[in-house]
């Protein structure tokens, strides 16, 4: 077999899935091309910086903090395949001059972007996941202090004597996030296809879903472990229970047309408040942020954030990143 395609398919597959074309209902109107094979060009850096900067005041104003409203606009922008705009903002966000971040900040949002990105498989499938995981480790590698400082071991590998604790572990966020419903749900996605609640479940709210520490050695999930032994410490950039339901909300508002599950997943970011700290006790600002998130006041503002970078990047000028984009 040949190792370079025929020409004419190689024409064919880059080009868009069908042409411009004009209307036949409007004279004079053109429609648009289909989508094309390349990911989505955005604006340039410094309307993406204007935009990044807009949600951090917003953010800020709010209390909360920069793990939880970056985790929403990456998954936004894997899910746009806006991987320049992606690139953009891990910039933006770690490698802005201004920030005078140190090298341990640096790699907490790094990984808190990777981790992001990888969850977003649960919501929008593997290939985009792959392109613009490519991406942003590229921008990563333009620090080579940080990209040397990023961990490379799995976290997932899923050995037979883990399993019990994977499953128990997916049981647990998926009775957290569709209780009272969850038992309902499952018997409606099995009518669709016997296997569809047994993936959902066991391969996705298990080892994806649920923050490995849950359910990996050394310490078991706090059901199974004895009270002698401490609890396993969550990640400053784990993409734990809140932060999961917003990637959520982001990947499926910005994907479109999923409109029922973007309800759900609503509703399960309202009850992450389940898996904060106390109210009662004394919260500093960015607990009180993280609660904010899980009112209906939040809610509407990570979903109205969703739109607003959906707009300023599928929005966008294509002439604007032609050049950058090639790079990429």
């Amino acid at each position: 077999m040949s190792r370079s395609l025929p020409t004419a398919l190689k024409s064919l597959i880059k080009a868009p899935t069908f042409a411009a074309r004009p209307s036949a209902v409007h004279t004079g109107k053109t429609l648009p091309p289909g989508r094309q094979s390349g990911p989505l060009a955005g604006p340039g850096d410094e309307k993406l910086n204007a935009l990044f900067d807009k949600i951090d005041q917003e953010a800020k104003d709010r209390k909360v903090g920069w793990n939880e409203w970056g985790c929403f606009a990456t998954a936004t922008l894997v899910t746009l395949n806006a991987s320049s705009s992606l690139a953009a903002l891990h910039r933006h966000s770690v490698a802005s001059p201004a920030l005078r971040l140190s090298l341990e900040e640096k790699l907490n949002r790094a990984q808190l972007m990777r981790e992001t990105g990888l969850k977003c498989i649960g919501f929008i499938g593997i290939p985009k996941v792959i392109n613009n995981l490519a991406a942003l480790r590229a921008a990563v590698e333009e620090d080579k202090e940080l990209v040397q400082a990023l961990p490379t071991e799995p976290r997932r590998k899923i050995t037979p004597e883990l399993l019990p604790r994977v499953e128990e572990a997916a049981n647990a966020l998926w009775d957290n996030i569709y209780t009272p419903h969850s038992s309902k749900l499952l018997k409606i996605l099995g009518r669709s296809h016997p296997d569809l609640p047994v993936f959902i479940v066991d391969g996705e709210y298990g080892p994806l879903f649920s923050p490995p520490h849950t359910f990996a050695a050394p310490n078991p999930p706090p059901s199974l472990a004895s009270s002698e032994e401490p609890p396993a410490l969550e990640p400053v950039w784990e993409v734990g229970r809140l932060r999961t339901s917003l990637v959520a909300v982001a990947s499926l508002r910005a994907q479109g047309g999923v409109g029922p599950q973007v309800t759900s997943h609503v509703w399960g970011l309202l009850k992450a408040a389940s898996s904060l700290k106390n109210a009662e006790t004394q919260l500093d600002n960015e607990e009180i942020g993280k609660r904010w998130l899980t009112t209906e006041e939040g809610a509407l503002w990570v979903v109205r954030t969703v739109d607003g970078i959906c707009e300023a990047v599928e929005g966008a000028e294509v002439a604007e990143t032609a050049s950058r984009e090639s790079k990429l």
